[in-house]
């Protein structure tokens, strides 16, 4: 079977499942209730979503990969054995709640564990020929930092329905093509039935019927970050093609976490300081901030598929462009917080 339908067919047996095990999780009885100031809803919501997302992506790449004979890269499957764990620990956190600090030292241990197994990238490069092998040690700490920023970044950004997994669906299609870009069609295959999986919960999520919860936000993130890892274990030149996909997720959080250090709050507590909440906090509906941020997601998606494309010298000089944008924007955004009262360093 030719390729590029393999990987249309891994959409397409995600999908529908994906909106059908929603259904069956929001039977299950799993609520977030509003009890921190941070959250959005007035009343309990239906949550743990990332259950169905996860199962029906799994079930669409063993369908697709036992329907056309296909094989399958080692590697993904230690990131789905890692992304697995990652969706463990958000389910025991939407179920029964986890300190922060214990949420993040079981997803580093997860993270050094994927790193460890071989999910890693061995050569440092910033575009052909400035290239610099790495030692294991540094290759296994950088790849595990990564994994915790991104899982950790796609948790943070989940706040508004649509939001988080919005742009995780449109960074997971980008991740597809690049995959077929490079020749990787397991690869390929993989992100394609996340992005069904994804589509199909989106389906309840936009409405604010089911939220994906700690377990389904964890889960995408640490899917993302493996996939990111492996596309630059098999293509060294494309190291900041990941980090401009994810951009959105990255640039928030990070920014904000500059912010709140400078300003003397502490990093571990929830809050709603983030570009988007302070969006929401102005009056802006839930389908508007998603929306301008499924843009600038859809936007960064198309300059990473270019930059996969063109190689070379071009990633790093359009993540570096991209990062510079997205730093004017944020505190572009936040100074108008701060002018019409809506972050501050006593607001919460």
């Amino acid at each position: 079977m030719d390729q590029v339908l393999r990987v249309v067919l891994a959409f397409a047996l995600a999908v529908i499942p994906s909106v059908i095990l929603c259904r069956v999780v929001i039977s299950l009885g799993i609520v977030d209730a509003p009890t921190e100031a941070r959250k959005q809803q007035k009343a309990p919501v239906p949550t743990a979503g990332g259950l169905a997302i996860a199962l029906s992506a799994a079930l669409a790449v063993a369908a697709d990969t036992e329907l056309t004979s296909g094989g399958f890269n080692p590697m993904l499957f230690v990131v789905g054995a890692g992304a697995l764990g990652a969706l463990l620990v958000g389910l025991a956190d939407d179920v029964i709640g986890l300190r922060a600090i214990y949420k993040l030292l079981l997803v580093t241990a997860i993270g050094i564990g994927i790193a460890v197994a071989g999910v890693r990238p061995e050569v440092f490069a910033l575009w052909p020929g400035m290239e610099w092998p790495m030692p294991v040690w540094l290759a296994v700490a950088g790849s595990a930092l990564w994994i915790v920023v991104v899982a950790n970044a796609t948790n943070f950004m989940d706040g508004a329905n649509g939001l988080a997994m919005g742009m995780a669906a449109i960074a997971a299609a980008g991740f597809a093509v690049c995959g077929a870009v490079i020749g990787a069609w397991d690869f390929a295959l993989t992100a394609g039935a996340l992005t069904g999986g994804l589509c199909g919960f989106l389906v309840w999520n936009v409405s604010g019927r089911l939220y994906v919860g700690d377990a389904g936000a964890l889960f995408v993130g640490a899917v993302l970050a493996g996939l990111g890892l492996e596309l630059v274990r098999q293509r060294p030149d494309l190291l900041f093609v990941p980090p401009i996909l994810l951009l959105p997720f990255l640039s928030d959080v990070l920014l904000t976490l500059v912010w709140r250090a400078k300003h003397g709050k502490k990093l571990m507590s929830a809050h709603r300081d983030h570009s988007y909440q302070i969006a929401l906090k102005a009056g802006l509906k839930h389908w508007q901030v998603s929306s301008v941020h499924a843009v600038w997601a859809l936007n960064t998606t198309i300059v990473g598929i270019l930059s996969a494309l063109l190689a070379r010298q071009i990633p790093v000089i359009m993540f570096v462009l991209l990062v510079l944008i997205s730093t004017w924007l944020h505190m572009k955004i936040r100074r108008a917080g701060v002018e019409n009262g809506l972050v501050g360093r006593e607001i919460a």
